[in-house]
């Protein structure tokens, strides 16, 4: 059947006349600039948006990381590994079983976010948190009330550090809602709806742990308008610029205790009791050692006894490091 030319095919074939081209290669060329559009699967999350919410989560993984490696004394390393967009169904069907799923509500946006956490990661934690090496391995099961109050405290730093990081674009105020470990009674979205997942990996002691977060599609539509990378610095810069004085103020009027140990011994009860002026003690470390300098509850310095004009002073020699803080903390 014959059938009518559009005006742009008749201005493609007088071009491709020109340049000595048939009609049926110029139309190949046409089908060729065609993208594949799977409507089952929409990106309706911009490349941008994607990007701002990747730069978000890496200071989620950075600050998620400082944390748990001062509590598990142990080095630990967050990383986001990727951002995807599937359907709430994709999701809850590629969830293990059983599986850790923390629920946050976000009041102001009238819905819940998900972190899915591997049981094994969490048992990990209840390991090293009681006294544990956590070398033990360790097999999937279900975590118990008990386990689940013992990491509620890492939780509750998980859900503030997120807040802190959304707040560059929007008060999130996430707070913790509920915990279950069967994918099929966590129901926070349609299962045709589009749900944005950010992988994470947790790795430890040569092990690595995975752990995501997902948000409904409906939850960031209302904010998708700040999620862009201009958006993103100009809040950044705006934080810093207002907040700077009031930090600093805050900062050089705090008082904190600093303690300086010259050295430490053991000695009996009864040899306690009899002490008297004049007695001497033996101490557990020569006199020109190095003396630890705490901060609060922390070791912070190493430094020398000493004195200055008719006061005993200490002078500071060096910092600890990252390896003697997690050794003097365990």
């Amino acid at each position: 059947m014959n059938r009518i030319l559009s005006q742009d095919e008749i201005d493609a074939l007088l071009s491709s006349v020109s340049k000595g081209k048939s009609y049926e290669a110029v139309e190949r060329e046409q089908r060729k600039s065609i993208a594949v559009y799977d409507f089952k699967h929409p990106d309706r999350i911009s490349k941008e948006q994607i990007r701002t919410m990747r730069t978000i989560h890496e200071n989620f993984a950075r600050l998620f990381a400082t944390f748990l490696s001062t509590n598990l004394r142990a080095l630990v390393d967050v990383n986001v590994i990727s951002i995807d967009q599937v359907t709430y169904s994709e999701y809850t069907m590629s969830l293990s079983m059983p599986s850790s799923l923390y629920l946050l509500k976000l009041p102001d946006l009238e819905g819940k976010a998900v972190v899915e956490i591997s049981p094994q990661f969490l048992l990990f934690i209840v390991d090293r948190l009681l006294g544990g090496t956590g070398e033990t391995e360790i097999e999937i099961r279900e975590i118990t009330l008990i386990e689940q109050n013992i990491v509620q405290r890492i939780i509750n730093n998980l859900i503030g550090t997120l807040n802190e990081v959304w707040h560059q674009i929007y008060t999130l105020n996430a707070q913790y809602d509920s915990f279950e470990t069967d994918p099929q009674f966590v129901q926070i979205a349609r299962s045709s709806e589009t749900i944005a997942i950010i992988f994470f990996e947790i790795k430890v002691r040569g092990a690595v742990f995975p752990m995501n977060i997902g948000f409904p599609y409906f939850v960031l539509e209302p904010i998708l308008q700040k999620l862009s990378t201009q958006t993103f610095f100009v809040n950044v810069k705006k934080v810093g610029e207002d907040e700077r004085r009031l930090l600093e103020d805050r900062i050089e009027s705090s008082k904190i205790p600093i303690q300086a140990i010259f050295a430490n011994t053991t000695m009996t009860v009864r040899d306690f009791l009899n002490l008297k002026r004049g007695d001497l003690v033996q101490l557990e470390k020569p006199l020109d050692d190095e003396m630890q300098v705490f901060v609060g509850e922390r070791l912070k310095y190493w430094a020398v006894p000493g004195r200055s004009g008719r006061k005993s002073a200490i002078k500071i020699t060096r910092q600890v490091t990252f390896e003697e803080s997690l050794s003097h903390e365990g």
